[in-house]
């Protein structure tokens, strides 16, 4: 399986968090830095998929 560059990574995070209808409020790929802003129901399942996806 081969690696993602760093704007692959950024863009499947922007489309996950737009799924969910979030917005991302902070975002630093380096640190490993992301903040979102949504309904609680929204952001909990964005963010449930995004653990899925960054595989913590």
């Amino acid at each position: 399986m081969t690696e993602l560059s760093r704007v692959q990574i950024i863009q499947l995070i922007t489309s996950i968090v737009d799924k969910y209808r979030c917005e991302i409020r902070k975002l630093d790929v380096d640190n490993f830095v992301l903040d979102i802003e949504g309904p609680p129901e929204a952001k909990m399942a964005c963010a449930q998929e995004l653990e899925t996806f960054l595989n913590f």
